[in-house]
């Protein structure tokens, strides 16, 4: 698979992909902007990241399976993996 500009999508979060510091501020902002009691702990998140980076299914900080911003999804405490079955 191939982007438009001919490169092949990283298996990174959306803060290490080149030319996406503008988004992944973005995603920062919203996940500290968060209400604490619907946010998952640290150690949850960190955790939850590194499921997703070994995942064959992230694509440029995306989740190929359901759309979605990792760095985001996986800071919500109430969210879960969208592999089936979820690897978290």
């Amino acid at each position: 698979m191939v982007d438009t500009e001919g490169r092949r999508p990283c298996r990174c979060l959306l803060a290490d992909v080149p030319g996406e510091a503008e988004m992944a501020r973005i995603i920062a902002e919203r996940v500290a902007a968060m209400p604490e009691d619907l946010r998952a702990d640290e150690a949850k998140r960190k955790e939850r990241l590194e499921e997703c980076k070994a995942c064959a299914h992230l694509r440029n900080g995306t989740c190929a399976l359901c759309g979605c911003y990792v760095e985001l999804r996986t800071a919500k405490k109430n969210q879960h993996c969208p592999s089936v079955p979820p690897k978290w």
